[in-house]
């Protein structure tokens, strides 16, 4: 399979997985479906970035998920059902919290079990319901950087937890406001400036989050260099869980499609958040982070520095800015895959770009229909 934009999307392609747009609903699309133009214009509709589409040229590229579809759907499930009791009755209750726990621990037993796959966004994203999508995406990513910090299991496990509820406080802010296309005015931020905090109120009534938990949600918007909210704290004075949900909650955002603002690719936000190691993240917190997801999912197309078009095959742990790639010839029909971190010959070899354009995408498998 191999990943492709919506805008080079072209009628006859054929969809190598499902796409889902509503929590515990039917596809929008499934596998196997043949693509058409009013296809394509209701991916556009849902906002959808890409897809994977089949290609015999990329038949042995495995997508290999964190977490399984059934766990996702329970947690997308649940966390639903927790927001929308509070948006509709103002309260928590105490049952639907020890849901939520317990599918935050089963998150965890599920990311340790696959401690060797790397962070893939884009298989996670694509739910039109963005609050939910987000409190999961921020989760796994949170977890994910907790272990390669080497927190132990318990510790994580009041992580997921943290990174489930750190949007809770939103619930009680305006949609108007939340899904403004404009810039907020200075007494719209003061209001979205208050959701941590009202989150941490209605959780403390509930008695079942820990402190630790509660200190995440609370400083998930601090910046390292103190310009942050809602307290003002800097360095180190940020707690932990504070420090990593903020990696965690500025790259799932920035690469998600927003009324105000179009998706980033993976490669271009992790170039920006790393600019900002020491004023807005912490640099620790950023080197496990670039340990734990990759730049350039499996199947991307890109663009080398010799001018010469590849697909990511496969990313390496120790550097996921150095894949292994797959030239794409002239004729389209040969390739040869090279190790960007392990073959010398290339180590002068770059990714400068993506590699999408009118021709790139004429050896994905086209339906005679």
């Amino acid at each position: 399979m191999i990943y492709i934009p919506v805008g080079h999307l072209k009628d006859g392609m054929i969809l190598a997985q499902n796409v889902n747009t509503e929590v515990g609903g039917n596809p929008l699309l499934a596998k196997g479906q043949v693509l058409k133009e009013i296809y394509i214009n209701r991916l556009k509709y849902f906002n959808i970035t890409g897809v994977y589409i089949e290609s015999s040229f990329s038949n042995d590229v495995e997508m290999i998920p964190m977490i399984d579809e059934k766990l996702k759907t329970e947690a997308l499930l649940q966390l639903k059902s927790t927001f929308n009791d509070l948006a509709n009755t103002g309260k928590l209750m105490v049952s639907t919290i020890q849901s939520l726990k317990d599918i935050a621990y089963r998150l965890v037993d599920s990311i340790l079990s696959n401690e060797e796959v790397l962070i893939n966004l884009i298989d996670l994203k694509g739910y039109d319901d963005y609050t939910y999508q987000h409190s999961l995406c921020v989760t796994i990513i949170a977890v994910s950087l907790g272990n390669k910090m080497d927190l132990n299991k318990s510790i994580l496990k009041q992580l997921a937890l943290s990174g489930l509820l750190h949007d809770l406080g939103k619930m009680s802010v305006p949609k108007t406001i939340l899904n403004k296309p404009g810039k907020l005015t200075d007494e719209e931020f003061e209001i979205i400036k208050q959701h941590p905090e009202t989150a941490v109120k209605l959780l403390e009534k509930t008695r079942l989050i820990s402190t630790m938990a509660l200190q995440g949600i609370q400083s998930h918007h601090e910046r390292f260099d103190g310009n942050g909210y809602s307290r003002g704290l800097s360095g180190d004075n940020i707690p932990l869980f504070g420090r990593i949900l903020a990696v965690a909650d500025v790259y799932d955002a920035l690469t998600s499609n927003r009324p105000y603002r179009k998706a980033g690719l993976p490669n271009e936000v992790i170039e920006y958040m790393m600019g900002n190691a020491y004023i807005h993240f912490d640099y620790e917190v950023l080197k496990a982070f670039l340990k734990s997801v990759v730049a350039y999912p499996a199947g991307m197309l890109v663009t080398l520095s010799d001018g010469k078009k590849a697909m990511i095959v496969k990313n390496n742990e120790e550097n996921t800015l150095r894949p292994i790639v797959r030239l794409i010839n002239n004729n389209e029909t040969e390739y040869t895959d090279i190790d960007l971190l392990h073959n010398e010959e290339y180590w002068n070899i770059t990714i400068v770009g993506m590699g999408y354009d009118d021709d790139s995408t004429d050896f994905c498998s086209v339906s005679d229909m």
